[in-house]
């Protein structure tokens, strides 16, 4: 990929903050990319979705795709029902796996984007019986922002997902013990900057645990500042016009190639 001047990533990332569903699809797909060129993906098993603009409809993988096959055409485009509005190649949903995002952006109008993933470092962590470990800077940021939620049922067994809510209400990342993680943002940037540190700070810890030492914990004080710190990053640069988690989604659609652009 040629250089690009910091002018040319502030007007791509302008230009991904229009609220269209042609540009939220070409979003979305992008975000689906990302997650099988970190190997956050399960083939066709897990799920990553937009709320669709001013509808009770989101955008979702279609069932039996995996995630490096997305485009922004295939999507498929479901209400908040289960009932299929477009699917362009005609593909079905997995209803398990939808349900818990339509039972979230039903119930839950603030939440826009939804990811959720059975990677290997967040599933070990969701079967440990202790809460995520915040001892690094990143992992701080986590601070008052996490919830857990105990496996009870498959998700298609409740089309309320009351617990599910409840354990999520002001958080913006759940680890569903025994099952993954999901994360939820205003936004798909915001949904991605918590993920992406998530998935990061899940791996950090089951590194730190498998050393057997003894390990160094920060002082609470240190973990709140610290989280108060990226919390306003996240939502804005202090020096550029655009968000750290802008500039973080952009970074990661460059790393894949700017493919839909």
């Amino acid at each position: 990929m040629k250089n690009l001047t910091f002018q040319q990533i502030e007007s791509n990332i302008i230009k991904s903050r229009i609220v269209t569903e042609d540009n939220l699809r070409k979003q979305l797909a992008y975000a689906y990319h990302i997650f099988d060129h970190y190997g956050w993906c399960d083939l066709m098993i897990t799920h990553l979705s937009v709320r669709v603009p001013n509808e009770e409809a989101l955008l979702i993988i279609p069932f039996g795709l995996t995630f490096n096959e997305i485009t922004p055409d295939n999507l498929v485009k479901v209400d908040f029902n289960g009932n299929i509005l477009i699917s362009k190649l005609g593909f079905s949903i997995n209803q398990n796996g939808t349900m818990v995002h339509r039972a979230i952006y039903s119930q839950c109008p603030e939440i826009n984007c939804i990811f959720h993933t059975h990677s290997a470092y967040g599933v070990a962590v969701s079967n440990q019986d202790e809460e995520l470990l915040l001892l690094d800077q990143i992992a701080m940021m986590f601070h008052n922002k996490i919830g857990y939620h105990e496996f009870k049922t498959l998700f298609i067994n409740d089309s309320q997902q009351s617990q599910l809510i409840k354990d999520a209400r002001n958080k913006n990342a759940v680890i569903l013990k025994n099952h993954g993680l999901i994360t939820f943002g205003s936004n798909i940037t915001d949904a991605f900057w918590f993920h992406y540190y998530l998935e990061a700070t899940c791996k950090l810890h089951i590194l730190s645990r498998s050393t057997g030492v003894k390990l160094a914990q920060p002082e609470p004080a240190i973990i709140e500042s610290t989280a108060a710190k990226y919390e306003t990053w996240r939502k804005k640069n202090e020096h550029v016009a655009v968000s750290d988690s802008e500039l973080l989604f952009d970074a990661a659609k460059r790393k894949i190639g700017y493919i839909f652009d």
